[in-house]
């Protein structure tokens, strides 16, 4: 019972699939010329003259057809490429300019504050301040002390 169920669909399957399957050897095709009203010795697809020169004009021309756009899609890439490039180049360079200015005026501005600093003439100026400041707080004080009596 067990063999009739499985054996039989399967062996049916089997030999009906070999003979539905097709296989094709020549990978050349088959070609004739035909004139109007004549019976076409196989079966297939007819092309007139212009729709076989169309075909081998597509053929023909499709693989240059393709090496066009990769050329052109390169070249825009590159093209892409070197506009960032230079458009980084001259932000790297705007950068660089202004570090060096601000470099420039810190440098300016230390230098200014050194020469304050270290000036020979401020110690001068400090005594000619303490003297002045001194002399005037004793006129003040004479003075306020004169008018109280």
């Amino acid at each position: 019972m067990f063999l009739k169920k499985i054996i039989i669909p399967i062996s049916i399957l089997l030999i009906s699939s070999n003979a539905i399957a097709q296989t094709t050897t020549s990978t050349a095709g088959k070609f004739t010329q035909l004139d109007k009203g004549e019976e076409a010795p196989f079966s297939g697809t007819l092309f007139d003259p212009q729709a076989v020169a169309k075909i081998i004009a597509d053929k023909k021309y499709a693989k240059k057809d393709c090496e066009l756009k990769s050329k052109y899609e390169k070249d825009l890439k590159d093209a892409k490429c070197i506009r960032d490039t230079k458009l980084l180049k001259s932000e790297l360079e705007i950068e660089k300019n202004k570090f060096n200015l601000i470099v420039a005026a810190q440098k300016e501005e230390i230098e200014t504050l050194r020469n304050l600093a270290k000036g020979s003439d401020s110690t001068l100026w400090a005594a000619i301040g303490f003297a002045l400041g001194t002399a005037s707080s004793i006129a003040i004080f004479y003075a306020a002390t004169e008018i109280a009596k």
